[in-house]
């Protein structure tokens, strides 16, 4: 018992230090580094949506309404099995649309319909957002600055706009959590940010060249973090750069979400972690290792929970040492300053007196990754993932 404990210990506490590390990084202010003056950056927001007819119209109307010469953007709604009202609602509000359908959808897909929608009249740069998403006023002038200044891979600042139930505020805290950790703080020690998914600015070709690379999988931000880092491209984040996402409301689409989340990880741990290591020994690719090495990660939420049972046991029998009553501690500072300052109020504490119920919802989704849902991610011959079924987003 004393040697599995041992080996829990270094396996847990190797996660700890490296959250603690990034979160205390994470602290120091990250500003890019800009020259005035700059012209403007021709722009191509790309939103795909399946079936999303219930809130793509009010999406693309607000994507309109940003701080920007209207030439020199243009919004493409990529509508992926959408009812024909809502394409003709699409098409009244200013919005370009191009129709997609596929025997097996999936986002990669209808972007790259949209990639090569856009060759007639190519854009500077792209931007990703969800169908959710919501750009701040001064978003496109605020990428465009940086695009001109030499930044041609972005990650902005996703945030939520939504903190209507206990379970929304945790997911925001968990998506701030991981802006400072996994974005902000990377880039202070040097690092690539880390995607989303969603919030996303690109050079057209060079999105184009990847994302041509990525077909069938239901983990193509991820993917492409891969395809970019092993190649040692450089993902900046834009902290001051907002794009607005509707966090989860109910624990049961928490628990939806965090299904294919963790299919997707566990896949690409798999299949990338010693091609990782190979990269770290051979080339010294630090960045693309760091990347394989998160897919090894407990998400953020069970592990809190863990930490809290093995410091309690740690504290009231002899059955552990007092390290790990230390290690909690330190994974919860971690956590804590990684939270910024904006919701600590009397939500926040209600918030997480509902992480139980997310453990709960979590655990049960690490059960249902099964043989059937590991179909969604195997390698084809191309490299490329593929899915049995339709994937939601």
């Amino acid at each position: 018992m004393k040697y599995v404990e041992l080996l829990l210990f270094v396996l847990i506490g190797i996660q700890v230090f490296y959250f603690f590390i990034f979160a205390v990084a994470g602290l120091a202010p990250h500003e890019l580094i800009m020259k005035k003056g700059q012209p403007l950056t021709r722009f191509a927001v790309l939103i795909p949506g399946y079936k999303e007819d219930k809130i793509i119209v009010d999406t693309a109307r607000q994507a309109l309404e940003v701080d920007y010469p209207r030439e020199l953007y243009r919004v493409i709604v990529l509508a992926d099995t959408f009812q024909p009202e809502t394409v003709q609602k699409l098409r009244e509000t200013g919005v370009e649309v191009l129709e997609v359908k596929f025997e097996h959808s999936t986002k990669a897909k209808s972007i790259n319909k949209g990639l090569e929608y856009l060759e007639k009249d190519p854009p500077e740069a792209v931007v990703i957002l969800d169908s959710d998403n919501v750009m701040a006023h001064f978003f496109l002038r605020k990428v465009s600055d940086a695009f001109r200044n030499g930044y041609h891979i972005i990650q902005a600042h996703r945030t939520a706009k939504n903190k209507n139930t206990p379970m929304a505020i945790l997911d925001a805290a968990n998506e701030e959590i991981g802006n400072h950790i996994f974005r902000k703080g990377h880039r202070n020690m040097g690092l690539s940010s880390a995607l989303i998914g969603s919030g996303m600015v690109f050079e057209y070709n060079l999105y184009k060249k990847y994302m041509a690379q990525i077909t069938d999988t239901a983990g193509e931000d991820k993917l492409l973090e891969m395809l970019l880092l092993k190649d040692g491209q450089t993902i900046e984040f834009y902290e001051n750069a907002y794009v607005y996402d509707e966090k989860v409301s109910t624990t049961k689409n928490f628990g939806k979400q965090r299904t294919r989340w963790l299919g997707a990880q566990f896949y690409f741990f798999r299949t990338y972690f010693l091609d990782g290591l190979k990269h770290l020994i051979l080339k010294g690719n630090i960045d693309y290792f760091d990347k394989c090495f998160q897919m090894a990660l407990i998400p953020k939420v069970l592990l809190i929970g863990l930490m809290g049972i093995v410091g309690v046991v740690d504290y009231f029998t002899d059955w552990f040492t007092y390290n790990w009553l230390l290690l909690a501690v330190l994974y919860y500072s971690a956590m804590l300053i990684s939270v910024p300052a904006s919701l600590y109020n009397i939500d926040l504490l209600r918030a997480i007196a509902h992480i139980p119920v997310a453990m709960v919802a979590l655990i049960g989704s690490i059960l249902r990754i099964n043989k059937k849902t590991a179909t969604h991610f195997e390698v084809t011959e191309k490299g490329n993932t593929s899915e049995s079924k339709q994937t939601t987003r």
